[in-house]
């Protein structure tokens, strides 16, 4: 069986950067923690560590051993924590990702309110509209804009997005204005229309009717907020999330086409991998988000 002391050394060894530092953080000599690690390495049969005269390096064995190490040390501190007289103090570190245009407009107070609440909690917070690999890129939590289809993943829907048709008032005056979704595959419009991310089929829906529409494009950008300004601009129409043109369609530079028409609604998750004990920390930055989005919810009924 595994000697998880050695599992702490490992970590020691790879975060201290030396066998020196690490033996004095562990309080051992420089030779027992070289013995150690040579016994991890044996009992797993691969090698993990790189040694030169100037530096370390972890092989990449020694990589995935070391990011899963790192998960069961966490998992176990949280796990004595709850078990202890301090199950009430929540610490720790988390790593989040989300695309752009959620962390600045949806979930920046919701992080900044769970850091007040939570002094003891660190958060390194990646803003991108890069594919993440959740697990491979070592993320907690990634908040999700549409479905998932992976198994190994939990989702928890908060919200949902409202995508809406709109054009600048310049642009529609020089090129006609929209009166049914098939209008915009008139030829006059085909180049011009923008798109965020993706280039989608449209399904537009009423009562007793939906109509599918392909619509190609000019411009391909992967935020909504260079989708927006392109749209601004007046080079095109642009499918969008509703708040991000809110304001712009209450000060006239927007004007939204096909108001009776609906686009299917995108959901906007919280997911994490699909642990059975999550870490405290996780946990409480999940329920924080989701009781809130709850309140705010109910406030629009």
């Amino acid at each position: 069986m595994m000697d998880l002391n050695n599992i702490t050394l490992l970590n020691q060894v790879v975060d201290s950067g030396s066998f020196t530092q690490a033996a004095t953080n562990l309080g051992m000599t420089k030779s027992t923690v070289s013995r150690k690690l040579a016994e991890l390495e044996e009992h797993l049969g691969v090698k993990l560590i790189t040694r030169s005269t100037r530096k370390l390096g972890l092989t990449q064995e020694g990589e995935i051993f070391y990011q899963a190490s790192v998960k069961v040390l966490d998992i176990m501190q949280q796990t004595e924590l709850e078990l202890t007289a301090n199950q009430n103090l929540i610490r720790g570190h988390l790593n989040l990702a989300m695309p752009v245009e959620i962390g600045h407009n949806v979930m920046s107070d919701y992080i900044n309110s769970f850091l007040k609440h939570y002094p003891e909690v660190s958060i390194n917070l990646e803003m991108t509209n890069r594919e993440v690999d959740i697990i491979g890129d070592n993320i907690d939590l990634y908040v999700q804009i549409g479905e998932i289809n992976d198994s190994s993943l939990v989702a928890r829907t908060i919200d949902f997005s409202e995508r809406i048709i709109v054009a600048s008032p310049e642009y529609l005056n020089n090129y006609g204005y929209i009166q049914t979704p098939e209008d915009l595959q008139a030829p006059h419009h085909q180049i011009r229309v923008v798109n965020a991310v993706k280039v989608p089929n449209l399904y537009f829906n009423q009562v007793d009717k939906a109509i599918r529409v392909n619509l190609p494009y000019r411009l391909k950008v992967n935020t909504v907020t260079a989708c927006k300004s392109a749209c601004l601009s007046g080079l095109g129409i642009a499918s969008l999330p509703e708040f991000i043109c809110r304001e712009h369609i209450n000060n006239g530079e927007l004007i939204r086409i096909l108001p009776d028409w609906d686009l299917p609604r995108v959901a906007i998750s919280l997911v994490f991998p699909q642990n059975k004990l999550l870490p405290k920390r996780l946990r409480a930055f999940i329920d924080h988000v989701l009781e809130r989005f709850e309140s705010k919810n109910a406030a629009r009924k």
